[in-house]
């Protein structure tokens, strides 16, 4: 969270805490040995974790969302193409629509990505080379830090920046015997974006707050205005 709107929050007596529901490894993986005419980065992790020797110099560059550009950038990277819309059906339909011919597209990404890039481009016949180069896991210290919090203490605001997030925090809130009462229907919840929030949805659950840009700089911003709101 950026350090001015923590110092906001503070301000106005709001605890902001941190708990991981996901942690992300490294998968080790072979190098990819086919060339490719664009390099599809879909989060941070995938930067963090891509093997920049497989990079081609005349390949194209891709990313999804304001913080992987500019993680990328920070590298000395061009992008040469970033979709409006920060996520996968949002890159599909734009970046199909600027092309003209079949392209071989690089794609690393997390053991538990979905699967709308790979089928709409192969269908839209297009090439995908899959690398599967980190994974993410919701750890036992991570898992016992929550279910204390939630009996401790009483939560306004949860904000998910991915479904897994949400998988994890939902699952666990699921197995616990003594929730406070009515705690769903106290409880704000904050999306990053349309597949989080469907996840989030698709489990009975309302979202109360979701950024019209997608990504974490701007759901922070989300939270601080609602609360400004309420004062």
């Amino acid at each position: 969270m950026p350090e001015e709107i923590r110092q906001a929050l503070a301000q106005r007596e709001v605890t902001v805490i941190d708990i991981p529901m996901n942690r992300t490894q490294a998968v080790p993986c072979s190098a990819l040995e086919q060339a490719y005419d664009w390099l599809f980065f879909t989060s941070v992790n995938a930067v963090r974790y891509f093997d920049f020797d497989q990079l081609l110099p005349r390949a194209k560059i891709l990313a999804i969302g304001n913080q992987t550009t500019k993680v990328l950038k920070e590298r000395g990277l061009p992008v040469d193409f970033q979709p409006r819309k920060g996520f996968s059906e949002g890159l599909v339909s734009e970046w199909m629509a600027t092309v003209t011919e079949p392209q071989r597209v690089f794609w690393p990404h997390s053991l538990r990505a979905r699967r709308v890039i790979y089928d709409s481009l192969t269908k839209g016949g297009h090439t995908v080379l899959e690398q599967v180069i980190y994974t993410n896991q919701f750890v036992a210290e991570d898992r016992k830090q929550l279910i204390q919090l939630l009996n401790e203490a009483r939560l306004d605001y949860v904000l998910f920046a991915s479904p897994s997030a949400w998988e994890s925090f939902f699952e666990t809130v699921s197995q616990l015997a003594d929730l406070p009462e009515r705690f769903w229907e106290k409880l704000q919840i904050a999306a990053i974006g349309p597949v989080t929030a469907k996840a989030i949805e698709k489990a009975g659950q309302s979202v109360a707050l979701q950024p019209k840009v997608y990504d974490m700089q701007h759901l922070y911003k989300c939270l601080l205005e609602e609360i400004k709101l309420k004062e």
